[in-house]
């Protein structure tokens, strides 16, 4: 359920992101994928709609998406991301991509907040950032697709076509003033058909906009085998990248994220530390432990936290 305070709160704040980010209402429904109508009766305070004469409420559905578009939670949180030296890095090397039209590969091992980063730095940038998360499922077809939806480019029949609307788009883009990137995370999972798309991509948008891929450095390993195997493409697009690859280093200091959650207990700390390899798995563990004290109204401690794990000393 939701209460007509917390449907005020993500009226007021979408309100506020439109402003501060100088969108319109339309890009910000196309961001939180809701229907424009529900978008415009939600920010003048009506939580309603009519349907054949019939006025109804807007489902819940909607509000959730809303919120979760601008970054807000109006439930409440036992976990909140923590200014990490790897989030700041991050941070720092995308938006000298943003501003400075260049190709850039960014690599960072497993669980150090790359997915949150990324897409915090989408929400703060919404004008002109285009990110699509590949798996080993993802085509060419389909990254063209996702990438033309964003822009609202015509996806075309042949893949080429689509890819050529979409250089088109950012030329435009960056005649106009703008600073057009396009995100592609999770890189590792790269087939080499995407590959060979990226590198004609990039000689088409080279100068007008920039082209970001994020990956574990398993990505590192798949282009070097893809270039010394001599696959077709690879040792071009490697060529290409190669001067802009930034290692992200792994400091995994847990200390800004016991501060914050209270956790002073020095065996509970040094457990923490043992048994988590990166912040991905201190955020498993310590937020629902966080969650039952909170519930039970007892302070989170070392012998609590090894019941609910069935950790014996």
């Amino acid at each position: 359920m939701i209460t007509q305070e917390q449907k005020n709160t993500i009226s007021a704040a979408a309100a506020k992101w439109i402003e501060d980010h100088n969108v319109t209402q339309a890009d910000l429904a196309k961001k939180a994928n809701i229907n424009p109508a529900y978008l415009s009766n939600i920010l003048r305070g009506n939580y309603t709609y009519k349907a054949n004469d019939v006025e109804a409420d807007i489902p819940v559905k909607w509000f959730n998406q809303l919120a979760a578009a601008i970054g807000i939670s109006i439930h409440k949180q036992y976990w909140k991301p923590i200014q990490t030296a790897e989030l700041k890095h991050i941070i720092v090397e995308l938006t000298a991509a943003k501003n400075n039209t260049r190709c850039v590969t960014i690599v960072t091992d497993t669980g150090l907040g790359k997915t949150y980063t990324i897409e915090r730095f989408c929400n703060v940038h919404p004008q002109h950032t285009y990110k699509v998360t590949v798996n080993h499922m993802h085509k060419v077809r389909d990254i063209l697709s996702e990438l033309a939806e964003q822009m609202g480019v015509p996806v075309k029949t042949y893949p080429l076509d689509t890819l050529i609307g979409i250089a088109k788009k950012m030329k435009d883009l960056r005649m106009m003033g703008c600073k057009p990137v396009i995100i592609i995370d999770e890189g590792e999972n790269l087939r080499l058909a995407v590959v060979q798309m990226l590198k004609g991509l990039y000689d088409r948008i080279n100068g007008y906009a920039s082209l970001v891929l994020i990956g574990t450095p398993q990505l590192l390993r798949l282009l070097e085998r893809m270039r010394t195997n001599d696959q077709p493409g690879a040792p071009q697009f490697y060529r290409r990248i190669k001067a802009g690859i930034k290692v992200v280093p792994a400091y995994n200091d847990f200390t800004p994220f016991f501060q914050e959650f209270g956790i002073t207990e020095k065996g509970l700390r040094a457990l923490l530390t043992r048994i988590c390899s990166n912040y991905g798995e201190l955020h498993d563990y310590l937020e629902p432990a966080l969650k039952e004290a909170d519930e039970a109204e007892k302070p989170l401690t070392e012998d609590l936290f090894r019941l609910m794990y069935n950790l014996p000393k």
